[in-house]
């Protein structure tokens, strides 16, 4: 009895050992991927640091009050027609890597890079209350950067491009999305619609840069801003009041101007060429010479080589059968 018990106790053991490891294998698994994941978007040591206190806002999805920034490139699907694809390339990595930079450098984090368009948030996971001026000075810079990556350019002999960025605020929803083998970082909410919105307007007003009222009222002392009224968003049905942004204020001005920094400093994607395919099928062998077919003699003008159409069925008659159907008596 004495001997049945011990098996029994070290049974329950070994199994309580192992479901320990497999959860611990199983959160460092987690750990790993949330760190892979959010280092995409914001700085390595803010991740760390939020794993470490094991804060909720990396696990789950969460509300913010935050400013989404969207900004792509002008008549990019124009150009793309015309350019190889390993040149259509390297203009999107030059767009990621001016915009990214900016983001980054005004302590935003890349939600998306999608196509010609790149969307950042500010005031997510971190504590962020400049968010609507630090978003602002990046749309400004993206502009600035944009300009003088377009000079460069022009002097390549290559197609310049310019910039639309659109800037809103508001509540959205935020976190990690999506299904079981395939999860992103994503924002969510009519405030990221409509800063999508306000960037295709930008291109409509001529303009570079568009602010909803909700983010330049906060910070209107700051920038120079011209209002547009109210104005209709594509797929929307509420008018938004919006400004075109110009620029900071003297109050504001920034003396650490941005300059275009050097060729190398853009990522190159590379290109791998592909060899030709060689058949592994094995090659049949030709077929022998058959001599042409003489053409066949014509006995009349009626006569053709080509098979007869069969005559289309009369009027009141059927095909399968010699006539109408015979009506039955009483």
């Amino acid at each position: 009895m004495a001997v049945l018990i011990a098996v029994l106790l070290g049974l329950a053991g070994a199994g309580a050992a192992y479901l320990m490891s497999r959860r611990l294998f199983a959160e460092r698994a987690e750990f790993r991927r949330v760190r892979t994941l959010f280092t995409r978007y914001v700085p390595a040591e803010v991740v760390d640091d939020l794993l470490a206190r094991k804060d909720p806002r990396l696990f789950e999805a969460r509300r913010y009050y935050a400013t989404v920034l969207s900004a792509r490139m002008r008549g990019f699907s124009l150009v793309a027609e015309r350019v190889t694809p390993e040149e259509t390339l390297r203009y999107l990595n030059e767009f990621y890597t001016l915009a990214g930079g900016a983001v980054e450098r005004h302590h935003g984090m890349i939600e998306s890079l999608r196509g010609d368009t790149v969307t950042a948030v500010f005031g997510v996971l971190v504590e962020e209350h400049l968010q609507e001026e630090r978003a602002l000075r990046a749309a400004l810079d993206i502009m600035r950067l944009s300009d003088a990556m377009d000079e460069r350019r022009r002097a390549q002999g290559r197609k310049a491009l310019g910039v639309s960025v659109g800037v809103n605020t508001g509540s959205v929803i935020a976190g990690d999305t999506g299904y079981q083998s395939r999860r992103d970082f994503a924002i969510v909410g009519n405030p990221a619609h409509v800063a999508e919105r306000l960037q295709l307007a930008a291109e409509e007003l001529h303009a570079t840069v568009v602010a909803s009222a909700a983010t330049y009222e906060a910070v209107r002392d700051l920038f120079v801003g011209i209002p547009t009224s109210t104005i209709p968003l594509r797929g929307l049905k509420r008018l938004q009041n919006a400004y075109i942004v110009r620029g900071l204020t003297k109050r504001a001005a920034d003396d650490d101007l941005l300059s275009l920094p050097s060729e190398r400093f853009f990522k190159q994607t590379v290109v791998r060429e592909e060899a030709e395919p060689v058949p592994t099928y094995e090659t049949l062998p030709p077929e022998p010479d058959v001599p042409p077919v003489a053409p066949r003699e014509r006995f009349s003008r009626y006569d053709d080589s080509e098979p007869a159409m069969p005559a289309p069925p009369a009027l009141g008659t059927y095909e399968d059968d010699d006539g109408p159907p015979v009506p039955l008596g009483p």
